[in-house]
């Protein structure tokens, strides 16, 4: 018997957390810094963006540095990120 779409194959039924969706991906920012005399500099930091999406739309993101030698609070700093994400993700404050 059809369901109006509200199940699918695994037996779950379809509600808002089916729609929410966690993209995970490391990239980089670049800022340019400008000199006194005119001249510029870019730097490069590299890090995780943790983008959260609602109905295939991004809602929010965030990006978190990923240092070279990264220290256990930019470890803390990651782990609390995805766990918040994560979180979203199922419906849950």
């Amino acid at each position: 018997m059809l369901d109006r779409g509200r199940t699918f194959g695994s037996g779950k039924t379809r509600d808002m957390n089916d729609q929410r969706q966690v993209l995970v991906r490391a990239e980089s920012r670049h800022v340019v810094v400008s000199d006194g005399d005119g001249s510029h500099e870019t730097f490069t930091y590299p890090g995780v963006t943790l983008t959260r999406v609602i109905a295939g739309i991004p809602d929010s993101g965030t990006w978190l540095p990923m240092g070279e030698r990264p220290s256990e609070v930019d470890d803390e700093a990651l782990i609390e990120a995805l766990r918040a994400a994560f979180r979203w993700r199922i419906g849950l404050p």
